[in-house]
């Protein structure tokens, strides 16, 4: 299916991209706000520190941002499907902002507690963004035409978009079990080794996501 403007569909995978993604990076981003003014309430000096881990969840609408000035200005003669695809898969796997925002707001409140424990929370509250990058990855080798198979050009480009992009809201789900890992771990520290592996667990369908939509660029039904 041909548009005789295919910037068209480009415009609609840029708005996707910035509009989803900065949906799930404000709620993020808010949910670890509230545990940020509760724990500065208590302690002035630990603003920084809330700080920090309010700019984790924030990184999703920002990947959203690139992509869209990517499609609106850099890659604009890619082919429309994929363009639109770009966008939808930046955008949903941004969603994943909202678990990161989970975590993030629990190694707050751990940190508020010990700060010892800072490290530790960092890398708990970190896991969920990979699903963004999934779908970052997925959105620029879609737009740079790496995997220029016949399906990238068609209808078929969404697929890779959907796959990528729904299987990142997995990150909600790690985010949820990032959250219980981190409490976990700051009433005993030698818990952290099972708790990486317990929120490590739900990104297992964010890689299938990402193998599916490799193998849709790949053209590997085509």
């Amino acid at each position: 299916m041909v548009f005789e403007n295919p910037l068209l569909l480009g415009a609609i995978g840029a708005g996707l991209a910035v509009g989803i993604a900065g949906l799930g990076s404000g709620i993020g981003a808010g949910i670890t706000g509230a545990s940020g003014a509760g724990v500065v309430a208590e302690d002035p000096n630990k603003f920084g520190t809330a700080i920090v881990f309010q700019a984790l969840p924030q990184t999703q609408g920002l990947y959203g941002f690139l992509v869209a000035i990517l499609i609106l200005f850099v890659f604009k003669s890619a082919p429309e499907w994929a363009m639109l695809a770009a966008g939808i898969g930046t955008g949903l796997a941004g969603l994943s902002a909202i678990g990161q925002g989970i975590a993030s707001a629990a190694g707050l409140g751990a940190v508020a507690e010990d700060d010892g424990i800072f490290g530790k929370a960092m890398v708990f509250s970190v896991l969920p963004e990979t699903q963004a990058i999934y779908g970052l990855l997925v959105a620029i080798l879609l737009l740079v035409g790496v995997f220029a198979s016949p399906g990238v050009t068609t209808i078929a480009a969404l697929g890779a978009g959907l796959a990528v992009g729904f299987a990142g809201l997995s990150g909600i789900g790690q985010g949820i079990t990032a959250a219980g890992a981190i409490g976990a771990t700051a009433r005993d520290p030698d818990a952290m080794g099972k708790g990486l592996v317990l929120a490590v667990m739900p990104e297992t369908f964010a890689i299938f996501g990402l193998l599916i939509a490799i193998l849709i660029m790949l053209g590997i039904m085509f």
